[in-house]
């Protein structure tokens, strides 16, 4: 629990400093005392030397100033050494400048020996002013101080405890006490973390009797560690043993095995720690039955796999009644698959907490300096909540002493990511298997906002398996869903992806596999500078970059031809009537173009007003084509008409259209699935009849106040397989929506029975009986 910064002018670096007679404590209560500092991650100095001398050191009389408390212990023979009477004076004289905390302990030694110095420490004074005749002075500091570290609130033993393990639990409690007032939460960059305790606590069901374990999840960097040390200080008084493990470090460092006697020792209190061979054998057998009595307070940091878990506390039974595990991991699937009974997911801290984090570790305060306010903002908003940028980030700005260095370091950071935050997150990215690294990085680079189906769609054409790779980059923490089904990543986890490409190819973008800024993007093709590395490739000409990419350049295929992995290729053109900043001619903001057979995926976003199409224009061979947002595209059968050969095509989010497919929808025979938003169909046109190769077909709200002849709209999808109708308006009715959802369902079992009879006739009474379910509810409905 050492502090990093102090409220006083001297800056602390120790919690305590204990003055001691060595001859007196050292091998016993000493020992003891600061076990159980160690075990509470209290930073004690101790002066180790067994020789001292008369003179004490400056380095020690500055280790008394840069401690938080001074513990003395007042034992038989203190007084008889000068070197303890030295410190005994400098932690008064701290006490009384810098309102330092003086702790005495009577240690077999009557308090008022030391308030009057008499009996043993009359005695040893009488000698020390024999000794030094020339220097009474000193003799009279070190009276004054005895008189007023006696005066003072302290621990008398034995007179108000049992025995000394009851007398170091309760110096190390009050010390503990003492520590957290004196250095709130803030002063050590624990901001924010309150709620998150408040909620750990309540699943750790303080007042029952059974052995729980508690699970701490997030990504890497939210504060996992912090959060369950706090718990872990905040509870531990109330445990008979304890043990705060970091996992992943101790085990690269120890090996399971080591790490597993450093458990077992640490929660008897250091026993068994020298031992070895057979004695070593002998304790942890012994210890192992002893466990099951002993209530204790667990924390395994950073767990990786379930089998950590395991091999480390194996089942609750194995802890005394009453007993807490808490472990913390960055995925979600490691927690449940432990025998975790309750997970708390920590969040991204809130704005408020945010600055205030990063201003502690920026300015040593809770607010910006003046005139930093904006570039204050700025970078926090870039850590967008995660405290371990905050705290890093803020550190790094710490060390700026002017606004223009702010402002340099804020353009690096925005293009260059910090490599401690990077190291940190990729741990994470490090753990995925080849295909979700895959997926990791695609989502990175082109698909972040975008519909979960939709990019499962697209990973799943890739062979990466989409749903299952979705799935585990969700559960560790590296991507979220939000509640309309899109994907969202932290801006720090995007950059981590972005920089791992990088990374392929500092120097040459031709050689990553996924491009996407305009720049290098421009370079690439505009000097053939691509290579069989490139996959993916996003040409964007929103970003704020002047280039012009000429005709021409597009009808060079050469510099495609030099990628031929190249599967995924995105466009996006913004609205911009100004056509020096359009990257091919415009066709009313929204251009489609050829690029042959060698690119199986074209995605086309951003395209507002499709009004025309550019005769240059020739789309074919293009497995998959996407209209996202496009108002009025009174020019799309035109597109059509030329465009015979889709593999699958999808009208996505076509906002407010009253529109008629004409017959020139009968040349996408191989059509797979369509995405009809938003639709005010009253009918289903003709037209989608011919579309025999369509196998899901998906409707959602109807936003017209007409009444909607459902059997009708029905009616055009009698060949379809599947058919989503969902989130039809309340015009239609709840009623009706029901019944075309069931009649639906039905149907298409009838129809599948009779195209596929081989199925046989234990699929045909399932169908049968569907279908009688399926009309029992239809008459109930209608009767209402």
């Amino acid at each position: 629990m050492a502090s990093s910064s102090s409220c006083h002018v001297t800056e602390i670096k120790h919690d305590v400093f204990i003055s001691f007679r060595g001859t007196d404590v050292r091998k016993g209560l000493l020992s003891h005392l600061k076990t159980e500092l160690r075990r509470r991650q209290i930073d004690a100095y101790v002066d180790e030397r067994l020789d001292r001398g008369d003179e004490i050191s400056s380095s020690l009389l500055r280790a008394i100033e840069e401690s938080q408390i001074s513990l003395v212990i007042f034992s038989k023979d203190y007084a008889s050494s000068q070197w303890c009477l030295e410190e005994l004076a400098k932690m008064i004289e701290s006490m009384e400048i810098n309102k330092q905390i003086v702790l005495p302990v009577f240690f077999n030694v009557d308090p008022s020996h030391v308030r009057h110095q008499c009996g043993d420490y009359g005695d040893a004074l009488a000698k020390h002013e024999e000794k030094l005749k020339e220097n009474m002075l000193k003799v009279k500091t070190w009276r004054s101080a005895m008189k007023k570290a006696a005066d003072l609130s302290g621990f008398h033993y034995p007179t108000n405890f049992e025995d000394e393990s009851d007398l170091v639990h309760g110096i190390v409690e009050d010390i503990w006490e003492k520590l957290s007032k004196f250095c709130p939460r803030e002063s050590n960059g624990l901001v924010g973390i309150d709620q998150n305790i408040a909620r750990i606590q309540s699943l750790l069901l303080m007042e029952s009797s059974e052995v729980l374990f508690v699970g701490i999840w997030g990504m890497g960097g939210i504060g996992k560690t912090t959060i369950a040390r706090a718990v872990f200080d905040k509870f531990s008084s109330q445990y008979d043993g304890l043990c705060f493990l970091n996992v992943k470090e101790e085990l690269e460092q120890h090996g399971l095995s080591l790490l597993r006697e450093k458990l077992i020792s640490e929660l008897f209190e250091g026993e068994g720690l020298h031992t070895s061979g057979t004695s070593k054998a002998r304790f942890l057998n012994s210890s192992i039955r002893r466990m099951g009595r002993k209530k204790v307070l667990v924390v395994l940091d950073d767990v990786n796999t379930s089998e950590q878990i395991k091999d480390l506390v194996g089942e609750p039974t194995c802890f005394g009644a009453g007993s807490r595990v808490i472990i913390t991991s960055r995925d979600q699937n490691v927690l449940t698959s432990g025998g975790v009974h309750q997970i708390h997911e920590v969040k991204e801290m809130d704005s408020r907490d945010s600055l205030k984090l990063f201003c502690l570790n920026a300015f040593n305060e809770s607010q910006p300096k003046m005139g930093y306010e904006k570039l204050t903002e700025e970078v926090v908003k870039i850590a967008q909540g995660i405290p371990l940028a905050l705290r890093v980030l803020g550190a790094d700005f710490r060390s700026r002493s002017t606004i223009d260095m702010w402002e340099s370091a804020l353009s690096k950071i925005k293009k260059y990511p910090n490599k401690k935050i990077q190291s940190v997150l990729r741990f994470s990215f490090d753990g995925l298997e080849e295909l979700e690294k895959k997926a990791f990085l695609d989502i990175a680079f082109f698909f972040e906002e975008d519909s979960k189906d939709y990019v499962i769609t697209q990973l799943d054409a890739w062979g990466f398996y989409g749903a299952v790779g979705i799935e585990v980059l969700q559960r560790k923490a590296l991507i979220t869903i939000s509640k309309d089904n899109r994907i969202q990543m932290h801006d720090l986890t995007r950059q981590m992806g972005c920089e791992i490409v990088r990374q392929e190819s500092i120097t040459n973008p031709g050689r990553r596999s996924r491009l996407r800024d305009i720049e290098e993007v421009y370079n690439v093709l505009r000097h053939e500078q691509g290579t069989d590395e490139v996959e993916a490739m996003q040409i964007d000409v929103s970003q704020a970059i002047d280039l012009r990419l000429e005709l021409s350049t597009f009808k060079k295929f050469s510099n495609f031809k030099k990628m031929p992995r190249l599967r995924f290729l995105k466009f996006y053109l913004p609205l911009d009537p100004e056509t020096e900043r359009s990257l091919m001619p415009p066709s009313h903001d929204g251009n489609f173009w050829y690029l042959g057979c060698q690119v199986p995926l074209l995605l086309s976003v951003g395209c507002k007003e499709l009004m025309t199409v550019a005769s240059e224009i020739h789309v074919k061979c293009v497995y998959y084509h996407f209209i996202d947002g496009c108002s009025d595209p009174s020019r799309l059968n035109e597109l059509l008409e030329t465009s015979t050969n889709f593999g699958c095509y999808a009208v996505e989010t076509l906002l407010r259209l009253s529109m008629t497919l004409n017959a020139s929808t009968g040349h996408l025979r191989n059509l797979e699935s369509s995405d009809m938003l938003d639709q005010q169909f009253l009918t289903m046109p003709d037209e989608l009849i011919c579309l025999r190769s369509t196998y899901y077909v998906k409707l959602y709200k109807k936003t017209t106040g007409q009444d909607t002849k459902l059997h009708i709209l029905f009616d055009g999808f009698r060949f379809y397989e599947r058919v989503s109708a969902r989130e039809l308006d309340k015009a239609a009715g709840v009623r009706g929506g029901m019944m075309l959802i069931l009649y639906c369902t039905a149907a298409l079992f009838l129809f599948q029975l009779l195209e596929r009879p081989r199925q046989g006739w234990g699929t045909l009474r399932k169908g049968l009986l569907w279908i009688g379910i399926v009309a029992l509810i239809t008459y109930l409905l209608m009767r209402t």
